[in-house]
């Protein structure tokens, strides 16, 4: 089966139907966390302040390495007539125990019902708006370009400006604003940047057939694509567990039946690969109970779920987690592929930290801290092997 494949870096395309000059829609938010009592999230009560409407989550990678930018922003301008509001979709449980570990400034707005979400157009995150003082929406970036200088500007009314790619012409087929949606569709672009897409490196997306990936490396992809969970079981060239790139795959037919056969046949043709599997005896990590014992974890508080970790602090904050996330995490702690084997299906709360100067001490950490064992032990498991591979020259 021949595919159009297309390798490009696309132009900026707008991430909602907003427009700079637009006035802002209404904050349809249910409550504020670290707000004034009696505070209302109206344009109407904020008038004579402009507003940073900054759209995260818990779980989002990129939006928790932003928090101590926008903090500082906040502390540095907390004399001016400007407010700092971070609109979340998460319950009220996952975002209060989020904030004891991670103190974020301004307030936050709960949009469980996304209904913010769907009025600002906001599919990916981080994503921020800036509203001015009159309810007008000056700028629509993210957070790595909301800078002093940038700040400053906006409070003074100037016009704010931000770096955006080269134009490349004409759009690419299938790219271009309001044309038809393709029948069949497989694109391999290198990653954009997350100010163009407003999708953090690693996040993915399933819309009316369509399946979309932002910031994978060719191992991640070939992960998903063979079925294949732990990275660490495909070998490669350097580079293929380095260079990141975007994919959007739109088959015939909804479902993966057909998605991912069209993604190895498309990956095969974009890097020139030559694959074989092989099984190969593989010290693993086994996440299980230690016979006689409890384990140490507490029954979620809330319906919601968040497990924001650093691997260079060596702490995890799981809410509403199972015990088989701990068994992800340990597996790229350690490098070594880890199960699951507890059998435990309920969700909990647990914190869990580490040294992570030395990263086998998180097998001590998981046994003191959650009453649980990681052990080690052999198993016969599949590899995929790189045989050859081209990296992709684009412009």
């Amino acid at each position: 089966m021949g595919l159009a494949l297309l390798l490009a870096i696309f132009g900026f395309r707008p991430l909602s139907e907003l427009k700079l000059g637009d006035p802002a829609p209404a904050l349809k938010v249910e409550q504020l966390l670290q707000a004034p009592n009696g505070t209302r999230a109206t344009w109407g009560d904020l008038h004579g302040r402009a507003v940073v409407l900054e759209f995260w989550a818990t779980w989002c990678g990129g939006c928790v390495e932003q928090i101590p930018h926008l903090n500082a922003l906040a502390e540095k301008f907390k004399n001016q007539p400007i407010q700092f509001i971070s609109v979340t979709d998460e319950e009220k449980g996952v975002v209060s125990r989020f904030l004891e570990k991670h103190p974020m400034a301004g307030w936050i707005a709960l949009d469980s019902g996304e209904n913010t979400f769907r009025d600002y157009g906001v599919e990916g995150r981080p994503q921020t708006f800036l509203v001015d003082a009159n309810g007008i929406i000056r700028a629509i970036t993210n957070p790595t370009q909301v800078t002093d200088s940038v700040v400053e500007d906006f409070l003074a009314g100037k016009p704010l400006s931000f770096r955006q790619p080269e134009s490349m012409g004409s759009p690419f087929i299938g790219s271009e604003p309001s044309a038809p949606t393709p029948v069949f569709q497989v694109v391999i672009r290198p990653a954009a940047p997350v100010a163009v897409t407003g999708m953090s490196p690693g996040a993915e997306r399933e819309t009316n057939g369509r399946f979309e990936a932002w910031g994978f490396t060719l191992r991640r992809l070939l992960s998903e694509a063979y079925d294949i969970p732990d990275e660490q079981r495909i070998e490669g060239p350097d580079w293929a567990r380095e260079t990141r790139y975007d994919l959007s795959v739109l088959p015939p037919r909804a479902g993966d039946a057909e998605r991912w056969p069209l993604v190895r046949e498309a990956l095969a043709a974009a890097f020139h690969l030559k694959l074989h599997r092989e099984t190969r005896e593989t010290d693993v990590y086994v996440l299980k109970k230690v016979p006689g014992n409890e384990p140490k974890l507490k029954p979620a508080t809330t319906r919601g779920h968040s497990g924001p970790w650093s691997r260079q602090k060596g702490e995890l904050q799981a809410i509403g987690m199972t015990p088989g996330y701990v068994a992800r995490i340990a597996e790229t702690v350690l490098g070594c592929p880890a199960f699951d084997e507890t059998e435990m299906k309920d969700r909990y709360d647990f914190d869990l930290k580490w040294d992570s100067n030395h990263p086998e001490s998180i097998v001590t950490a998981v046994r003191d801290q959650l009453g649980l064992e990681l052990a080690k032990v052999r198993r016969p498991l599949e590899y995929l092997i790189i045989d050859s591979a081209i990296e992709p020259q684009t412009r």
